[in-house]
């Protein structure tokens, strides 16, 4: 004698608007990937308008290859470049709390 089976529908304890299409975590990766590369061009554009002004002394001498007026002003349009970059580079806050002993 064969018996029905009888079937009963899973339960599911996530809820519908819990799962998340493949598309939207390869969306909300590819934010994250940009968002830290756009963190770390800003970083270096910062960095290097802090530098930069180092490298004048040698373009107002003459030396290192800062022999033509031109490189002078490349360094500066490069400075202003890395400045206008930069300007929104924020240092990560540390979240960890300090211990004052």
């Amino acid at each position: 004698m064969c018996r029905a089976k009888t079937v009963f529908p899973m339960s599911s304890q996530t809820s519908p608007s819990s799962i998340r299409a493949p598309i939207q975590i390869g969306s909300s990766l590819s934010t994250a990937c940009w968002n830290k590369a756009v963190a770390g061009v800003r970083a270096a554009a910062f960095w290097a308008a802090v530098v930069l002004p180092l490298a004048y002394i040698p373009a107002a001498y003459g030396v290192m290859g800062f022999e033509s007026a031109w490189s002078a002003l490349a360094l500066i349009a490069v400075h202003m470049a890395c400045v206008v970059i930069g300007h929104e580079h924020n240092t990560p806050t540390d979240t960890t709390p300090s211990t004052n002993a």
